[in-house]
């Protein structure tokens, strides 16, 4: 066995077990390469059932103890942060993962202390030189001298309450102040924000959809019960979405054959509201202006299939495009292409403007309402990103409104509840005149198979009659999925 010196001597190397490497590696390539978790470690896993035995219970470790470090973050820096001498991110970045990693184990993970520090200093022998490693376990030690209720007793102590939840709950602050806002102005309570942080830390199961006309709700749970071992349940937002309580979904032959997808039930409600909102008149042209990566399209496709429409799909970047054309390809109805929404269409375009019975605009948003899916993203987000992010989506249904014709649907989606990114978007809409506010709650109730759990308070936008829907973990069970169905008015209305 290889061995390393020490000031104190020689020290044989102990071997890594492999689900702690693989999750140092994937969160090394997190932190230095602006890795994407889900994607990194999905690769890694697979990679590793080729090479090496790894066992689902080996995976399930691995996972967790990605995506678990990632989502406690902002917790475990503040108790790190209490036995480290300088700030944490003057910590040089794998003796800052290792610590993550470790006190994670501690705090979070059912994993013995002794084993949580042993295997963590193994590690950092094999990546760290002596001093690092030697401060990677005194800090992990210290945790575990803590008295039973210590660190949450030092929390509650924090005086400014959205600074407690911060790190409570473990999001950066400006993310929770506007959770907090956005409840308030979607029309629900404040009281609900722990209940709201709390389900962003919650995570997800496998949400599939069966695409209408390519394959049943009920044929798709029978597969994937069948060939996954696994328990599933319907949806109760969406009526073509089936829960997975574990497995691959990609083993399925419905999966691969694009009969069937995987959505969260939120983002099926959005696409299910922009293609059967009541419209007068005729209904065989559709655009989805922002088509990426595919979900929403393939869903809106699939429908219009079933109703004699034909959809274009549009998105900006090539490699994306390619995915909307892969998520539809089951589909005869629907053409993909590449061009900038902001600008699509017109006289020199085969599209010219107000010739769409129904435009979708799925925007680029900050994700505020998916990070329970992405939890590195939490911490890469700010709120300057936002103020970016609405000047873009103003512009895009700006476009939108002048490619819908009069009396079509004009259908907003975003996956973020921030005030600026939704409501007050939808409120500059409603002031030009130009469209009126469907109850979009209403037309959620009607493909959801339970209630939408929704105050009759909520979605209103000041004198404009109408609401839109925004939807919740803690209260639905889905991405935090905001969506406003409206309709193009025939002679603009004046608007005091």
């Amino acid at each position: 066995m290889a061995t390393r010196r020490y000031s104190d001597g020689y020290r044989k190397l102990q071997d890594v077990d492999t689900p702690r490497r693989i999750a140092f590696d994937v969160l090394m390539a997190v932190e230095t390469e602006d890795a994407f978790a889900n994607i990194a470690l999905t690769k890694a896993l697979r990679d590793a059932r080729s090479h090496e035995r790894l066992d689902s219970r080996d995976a399930a470790f691995t996972s967790e103890l990605v995506n678990g470090s990632l989502r406690a973050q902002g917790r475990l820096d503040w108790v790190l942060g209490r036995y480290l001498t300088r700030p944490i991110d003057k910590v040089d970045t794998p003796v800052r993962v290792l610590l993550r990693m470790g006190a994670h184990q501690l705090l979070n993970m059912r994993v013995a202390d002794h084993a949580a520090v042993a295997s963590t200093v193994d590690l950092a022998r094999h990546y760290l030189t002596e001093g690092p490693t030697r401060m990677v376990n005194a800090v992990l030690r210290s945790i575990t001298r803590e008295t039973p209720g210590a660190i949450e007793d030092a929390i509650a102590q924090i005086s400014d309450a959205n600074e407690r939840r911060s790190i409570e709950f473990s999001h950066p602050r400006w993310m929770v102040d506007a959770f907090e806002d956005a409840l308030i102005g979607h029309g629900f309570e404040a009281s609900e924000l722990d209940d709201l942080l709390a389900g962003d830390n919650r995570p997800p199961l496998v949400t599939l959809v069966a695409r209408p006309g390519l394959i049943a709700a009920i044929d798709l749970a029978e597969e994937a019960e069948s060939v996954l071992g696994t328990r599933v349940a319907p949806g109760d937002v969406s009526d073509c979405a089936v829960l997975l309580e574990h497995g691959d979904p990609g083993s399925l032959d419905s999966i691969r054959s694009g009969r069937a997808g995987v959505q969260d039930e939120g983002s099926q409600l959005g696409a299910m509201i922009a293609a059967t909102a009541p419209i007068e008149g005729k209904d065989d042209c559709w655009l989805d202006l922002c088509a990426g990566p595919g979900g929403k399209a393939s869903m809106l496709a699939s429908i219009g299939a079933l109703q004699g429409a034909t959809l274009i799909a549009n998105e900006v970047h090539p490699h994306r495009a390619r995915l909307v054309e892969r998520a539809c390809r089951q589909l005869d109805n629907v053409e993909v292409v590449s061009s900038d929404g902001r600008t699509f269409g017109g006289s020199k375009s085969q599209w010219s403007l107000g010739s769409f019975d129904r435009v979708v605009i799925d925007a680029p948003c900050s994700g505020m309402g998916s990070m329970r899916r992405r939890p590195e993203s939490r911490w890469r987000r700010t709120q300057a990103d936002v103020g970016d992010l609405v000047d873009l989506q103003a512009a895009l249904l700006a476009r939108g409104l002048e490619l819908v014709r009069e009396g079509g649907i004009l259908t907003y989606i975003t996956c973020s509840p921030h005030v600026d990114e939704t409501l007050a978007q939808v409120e500059k809409l409603l002031k030009t005149g130009k469209v009126e506010l469907l109850d979009t709650v209403a037309l959620g109730e009607g493909h959801a198979p339970e209630s939408l759990n929704v105050p009759d308070a909520a979605g209103r936008i000041k004198k404009y009659p109408g609401r839109t829907l925004q939807l919740w973990e803690h209260r639905n069970g889905t991405d935090l999925m905001f969506i406003a169905a409206m309709k193009k008015v025939e002679k603009p209305t004046s608007v005091r």
